[in-house]
C-alpha cells in the first residue's frame, strides 16, 4: 500500500485509551472501527460505522465522477497570455522550497527540487493554466496556474489537483510559488 493511517483515542474519564493502525489509505475502515469502539466504551447503541463511511465514500465518488463528466471539465480555447518561454524560471514556496520550470521546443517542464524524481511536463489547458503530467504516474496530475500582475509579469503560481477524487495528501492547493528572482 502507498500509505497507512493511525487513530489514537483517549477517554480519560473512562480510563480508556486505544490506537488503531492500518497499512492502507482506506479511511472508512479506521474511522468506522474507531467510532464503533467509541460507541462501545461510551455505552452507545451499535452502529455499523464502517458501512456508513463506505456509503458516504461511494456517494462522494459518484458525485465526483459526475462532476468530471460535466462541461466544466472542458477548457476554453484561450491562452496562454505569454510566450511559453516566458513562464520558465525558478519559483519558491515558503513551505515547500523551489520548483524550476524550463522551456524547450515550445514545451514546459517542471522539477520539484525538494523532491527527487518529481518532474513533469506542463500541457496547456486554458488561459494561463497548464495540466501537470508527472513522470511518476502514481502522483496525481494537477492544474498549475500562472497568475499575472497588472504589468503582465508572473506574480505567483498556484496548483490544484485535477481530480476531485484526489487524496488529501496531494495538498497542491496549499502551495503558493512566487518568482525566486523578481
Amino acid at each position: 500500500m502507498f500509505g497507512f493511517l493511525t487513530a489514537v483515542v483517549l477517554i480519560p474519564e473512562k480510563h480508556v485509551g486505544f490506537s488503531i493502525e492500518i497499512n492502507s489509505e482506506e479511511g472508512e475502515i479506521i474511522r468506522g472501527l474507531m467510532f464503533e469502539l467509541l460507541d462501545h466504551y461510551l455505552g452507545r447503541p451499535h452502529v455499523d460505522w464502517v458501512a456508513r463511511f463506505r456509503a458516504e465514500k461511494q456517494r462522494r465518488i459518484q458525485e465526483a465522477l459526475a462532476e468530471l463528466k460535466t462541461g466544466a471539465a472542458k477548457p476554453a480555447p484561450v491562452g496562454p497570455s505569454l510566450p511559453v518561454s516566458s513562464y520558465a524560471g525558478t519559483y519558491s514556496d515558503p513551505w515547500y522550497g523551489n520548483v524550476e520550470i524550463t522551456s524547450s521546443d515550445g514545451r514546459l517542464s517542471i522539477d520539484f527540487k525538494s523532491t527527487p524524481r518529481m518532474t513533469a511536463t506542463l500541457e496547456h489547458w486554458q488561459y494561463d493554466t497548464f495540466v501537470t503530467h508527472f513522470d511518476d504516474k502514481t502522483i496525481e496530475p494537477a492544474y498549475t496556474t500562472f497568475n499575472l500582475d497588472a504589468d503582465g509579469k508572473i506574480d505567483r503560481i498556484t496548483m490544484k489537483a485535477v481530480s476531485p477524487l484526489a487524496d488529501f495528501s496531494w495538498d497542491y492547493q496549499d502551495l503558493r510559488f512566487t518568482p525566486a528572482h523578481k
